[in-house]
């Protein structure tokens, strides 16, 4: 008996369970309601998630759909017909490079006079078969002195960056000579 007192008695848990039938049970099934409530309470949380996450959602679309949109653009042109002018691109090489005339002196040396000479050589080839670069003086004869000057294929660069350039009287001589030629 005095080993049943110190514990020492190893039929003892037997006898306890002998005496107190379903206690097992009793304790799976206290886990399963705890397992259970808690299950229930994360889908609740969650599911208290998931509708703020939709009602914030939705407010931000009401927001948005309440925003006046921007007003349309005033200065947009309907646009045009497409123009290919691949064609014409020497054209348009030779209208850029006599625009630069009028910007300075040395912008017309630098841009505009290398152009004039290649046409200008051109015509003085085709049409009196005249090589610009042999004989300068025969294309000088040519052209005429009053406007040798600005077509001179050896004349140095001027140095002068500011306006005026070459004025539109005198390109408009220079460009109906080249054309007469």
């Amino acid at each position: 008996m005095a080993d049943r007192v110190i514990g020492l008695d190893h039929g003892a848990d037997e006898q306890d369970e002998n005496e107190h039938p379903g206690r097992g049970a009793r304790i799976a099934l206290g886990a399963a309601v705890v397992l259970v409530l808690v299950a229930v309470s994360a889908f609740a949380v969650a599911g208290l998630l998931v509708a703020l996450s939709l009602l914030a959602v939705v407010a931000a679309t009401v927001a948005l759909l309440r925003v006046p949109a921007a007003p349309p653009p005033r200065h947009l042109r309907p646009a045009g017909p497409r123009v290919e002018n691949a064609p014409f691109r020497s054209y348009r090489q030779v209208s850029e490079a006599l625009s630069w005339a009028s910007v300075s002196p040395r912008h017309y040396d630098l841009v505009t006079r290398p152009v004039l000479v290649q046409l200008l050589a051109s015509r003085l080839a085709d049409h009196h078969r005249v090589d610009l670069a042999a004989d300068p003086e025969a294309a000088r004869a040519l052209v005429g002195e009053d406007l040798w000057h600005w077509l001179d294929p050896q004349r140095e660069v001027a140095r002068q960056g500011q306006p005026p350039g070459v004025d539109l009287e005198t390109l408009t001589r220079i460009v109906d000579r080249l054309e007469s030629l």
